[in-house]
């Protein structure tokens, strides 16, 4: 899969719900019928998209946030995180749409656990 830009945009997905606390952050894709768990790091990145954050000002962010840390491990971090969301189906980047399933298909959970 192709990299996300740095400047890009970055949007969450109209199918997923999350809830965020101390220990991190689970989300729930209605659509898929998957939930996921994230840890503090995970929720302060997703909390950064939710605002609109661009992958380069999340780094921004986690730098200041991190002292510390180095910047070229918190981009190839941020990176492969929202890789991670984009592969998952819980972001959309660009003008990417998901692709919209019929009632009926969403009756049935996908046999794959990818």
């Amino acid at each position: 899969m192709e990299k996300l830009e740095a400047q890009g945009s970055v949007r969450i997905s109209d199918m997923v719900r999350g809830t965020s606390n101390q220990d991190g952050a689970v989300l729930l894709d209605i659509e898929q019928g998957l939930c996921f768990s994230m840890n503090p790091v995970g929720a302060r990145i997703w909390e950064l998209l939710k605002q609109g954050s661009t992958p380069a000002a999340i780094v921004d962010n986690l730098e200041k946030e991190f002292d510390g840390v180095a910047r070229s491990q918190l981009e190839v971090d941020v990176t492969d995180f929202l890789n991670e969301l984009h592969t998952r189906h819980l972001i959309t980047t660009g003008q990417e749409q998901r692709p919209k399933r019929s009632a009926l298909s969403r009756l049935f959970r996908r046999s794959d656990s990818s």
